[in-house]
C-alpha cells in the first residue's frame, strides 16, 4: 500500500541523508531465524477466435476462452548456521502446496491443496503431492548472491498403475495440463537474486526459468505491512510483447505440444515486468511481484498470455537449534554430532 503523505515526506527526509540502496550488506543472517515465505505463480492462457484443443481439452468455433492455472508453494527456510563473512547456510522446507487448473473451454477443472488433504486422488497431480516436505539447502551471502545449493531437484513419485478413477476423469484432463512445477532454482532468484545493489539502476541476470538479463531501478520506498522497504522496479531488456510462432520451443513427440508445454514455452519468451520491495532494517526479502505478458498471432487464432510470479514474507520467527548438528559456509558437509 502506499504510504501515507506525512510518513512519505518523513521517510523521503531520511533517505535525503540516508541513501536507500547504499552499499552495505542487505541480508542480516542469525543462526536459528526462520523465515516463511509464499511463493505463487499464476498463469492466465487467453485465446480469441479459433479455439485450438490441445492436451485434450475442448475447444470450438469462434468466442473467447481463457484456461487459468495456479499455483501456491509455502517455504519455510531455517537459518542453520552463519560463516565468519555473515554467509548462511539455510534449510529449505516445502510446508504447504496448492495447484489448480481450469478450463473454460471444456469445463475441466482441478484442484489440491495440502491443507485439506495431504494426499491427492488426481493422478497427475502427483508431481505436486512429492514436493510436500521436501527439504533442500543453500548458501547464502549478505548480498544475495547463491553460493551453494544442494538437493533442489523436486522428487518424483511412481505413478506407474496408478488408474483415474471415472468420476475424476475431468479433473484428470485439467491436471495433465498443468505446467510442470516451478524449479526450486526459480524460487531462490526470487527471493534473494533480487536483492537491491547499491546503485540507483543496474541490470541482473534471472532464473524465470532460464537465464534472463533485466534492468532494475531503485523508486523509493514503500511500506508492505509492517516492513518499510526499499522498492526496486524491474523490466526486461529488448523483448517485444508480441512473439512468432517460431519463437516458441514446444516439447514434440508423444505427450508434447499440451497446454503445459505452451505455458512453459510462453512463460520463457513473455515481456516481464514488477516490482521487488526489500527490507533492510529487518535484513530480508519482503515481496516479490514480476508479470510477464505474450501474444501470439496465427491465422485462426489469438492467444494471450499473462503470468505472474510472486512471493511474500509471512512470518519471521527463532527456532532453536540441535548443537553439533549445522554446517557452516566454510565447511558444506554436515558436522557429526556428539
Amino acid at each position: 500500500m502506499r504510504l501515507a503523505p506525512t510518513l512519505a515526506f518523513a521517510v523521503t527526509a531520511a533517505l535525503a541523508a540516508t541513501p536507500a540502496f547504499a552499499g552495505d550488506p542487505v541480508w542480516q543472517f542469525k543462526p536459528g531465524q526462520t523465515f516463511t515465505w509464499e511463493c505463487t505463480t499464476e498463469f492466465h492462457y487467453l485465446q480469441q477466435g479459433m479455439t485450438i484443443a490441445r492436451g485434450g481439452n475442448g475447444g470450438r468455433e469462434g468466442g473467447t476462452t481463457e484456461d487459468p492455472q495456479w499455483e501456491t508453494l509455502t517455504l519455510k527456510a531455517t537459518v542453520l548456521a552463519v560463516g565468519d563473512d555473515g554467509a548462511a547456510r539455510l534449510e529449505f522446507a516445502v510446508a504447504a502446496m496448492h495447484v489448480e487448473t481450469r478450463f473454460d473451454s471444456s469445463g475441466d477443472h482441478a484442484d489440491w491443496d495440502s491443507t485439506k488433504s495431504k494426499e491427492t486422488d488426481i493422478v497427475a497431480f502427483k508431481r505436486y503431492q512429492a514436493m510436500l516436505g521436501h527439504k533442500f539447502q543453500a548458501i547464502v551471502n549478505l548480498d544475495g548472491t547463491l553460493r551453494d545449493i544442494k538437493n533442489a531437484e523436486w522428487p518424483t513419485i511412481d505413478t506407474t498403475g496408478m488408474k483415474p478413477t471415472k468420476k475424476n476423469e475431468r479433473d484428470e484432463r485439467a491436471a495433465s495440463a498443468t505446467h510442470d512445477p516451478t524449479d526450486p532454482h526459480v524460487w531462490l532468484t526470487l527471493i534473494f537474486g533480487t536483492t537491491p545493489e547499491g546503485k540507483a539502476e543496474y541490470t541482473k541476470t534471472l532464473q524465470l526459468p532460464q537465464d534472463e538479463k533485466l534492468t532494475f531501478k531503485a523508486d523509493n520506498s514503500e511500506t508492505v505491512g509492517k516492513y518499510l522497504c526499499s522498492l526496486v522496479q524491474v523490466k526486461s531488456q529488448d523483448k517485444e510483447r508480441a512473439v512468432k510462432p517460431e519463437d516458441l520451443l514446444v516439447k514434440s513427440g508423444s505427450g508434447g505440444g499440451g497446454v503445459g508445454d505452451y505455458a512453459i514455452a510462453l512463460c520463457k519468451a513473455a515481456q516481464k515486468k514488477g516490482s521487488i520491495w526489500f527490507s533492510r532494517q529487518a535484513g530480508c526479502l519482503v515481496k516479490v511481484e514480476i508479470t510477464g505478458a505474450t501474444e501470439l498471432a496465427d491465422a485462426r487464432v489469438m492467444t494471450r498470455t499473462h503470468f505472474k510470479w510472486g512471493v511474500e514474507l509471512k512470518e519471521r520467527g527463532f527456532t532453536a537449534l540441535t548443537p553439533g548438528a549445522g554446517n557452516t559456509p566454510e565447511n558444506p558437509e554436515p558436522t557429526p554430532s556428539k
